[in-house]
């Protein structure tokens, strides 16, 4: 057999990859965490060689693009690359050589992507992969997306932007709609700098898509909107997103799905947490001496 590379999809969905994180600051052996914007920030990818013969070379490429549940070849930025030998059976944990900088506009608010390409691989790529190439991680096992957002709860409506881009030779017909709730394997969430985290059992989000941007006074917007994108072109649409404060160590989970024909084609996962009450804890336990918490 010759060799398999691989780096793995989300569970339950495929774009919460945690093959892919980030950690923020300037070293890139520090903890991960979420993005921060206009500073630098390190990816890291894991790449598997599940085969029986070695693959010598293997190059990880990482892209980052705007919020969005398709996302093809051209709409993607390239970072840079890692690099890896994998023998038989093996796993390795590989740096982008390059420092990642989100901007600012979106907050730090992007979608990550690793591709793996490897000398006697089962199923390779083409490379270097032509402009439109649909990344699709589902059909691909050497592809991963990570599309996986950090929010702060906010009583205030904050708008989030959601990008639908058309292939250059297909008009695209598409539904945006909303799920709430559900929780994070353990694993996502020690790349988020939640490790420990809870699901919260009564969290209250209210959520809406539309069209425009709006003010924090409209109405929160629909929670499914049918769209349809010229090929070629993109389209911005607008997530409002108001959420009640959070118990300590507990995150509310919203996820936007991209749907064609009742069959869901990506999506966009947003964790809603509540850092003041943490920080609040944190504070608190500073306050005391260590006396003062032994006892």
């Amino acid at each position: 057999m010759p060799a398999h590379l691989i780096i793995e999809d989300g569970q339950p969905s495929w774009w919460d990859s945690a093959d892919i994180w980030v950690v923020p600051g300037n070293d890139p052996n520090g903890p991960p965490g979420a993005p921060i914007a206009g500073t630098a920030n390190y990816l890291w990818g894991r790449v598997h060689n599940t085969g029986n013969s070695a693959s010598n070379g293997v190059r990880v490429d990482f892209y980052w693009a705007d919020p969005s549940g398709q996302i093809a070849v051209g709409a993607a930025t390239q970072v840079g690359s890692a690099f890896a030998d994998l023998p038989p059976g093996a796993t390795q944990e590989v740096l982008c050589l390059v420092p990642w900088v989100p901007v600012i506009v979106n907050g730090g608010h992007e979608c990550l992507l690793a591709v793996a390409h490897g000398a006697g691989d089962i199923n390779p790529l083409p490379d270097p992969l032509p402009n439109g190439f649909p990344f699709q991680p589902k059909q691909h096992e050497q592809i991963a997306q990570r599309n996986v957002t950090v929010v702060l709860a906010a009583r205030r409506a904050q708008l989030l932007a959601v990008t639908v881009a058309a292939l250059p030779r297909a008009i695209k017909k598409v539904e945006l709609q909303l799920e709430h709730g559900g929780a994070l394997p353990e694993n996502l969430l020690a790349t988020l700098g939640l490790e420990r985290w809870q699901a919260a059992k009564d969290a209250r989000v209210e959520a809406g898509l539309a069209r425009r941007p709006h003010c924090d006074g409209d109405g929160p917007g629909e929670q499914k909107l049918a769209l349809e994108v010229p090929r070629g072109q993109s389209l911005a649409i607008y997530l409002s997103l108001r959420a009640d404060a959070l118990p300590e160590r507990q995150y509310a989970l919203l996820r936007v799905l991209e749907t064609q024909e009742g069959k869901v084609m990506g999506g966009i996962t947003y964790v809603v947490v509540d850092l003041k009450q943490q920080q609040g804890q944190d504070h608190d336990q500073e306050q005391h001496s260590p006396e003062e918490q032994a006892s």
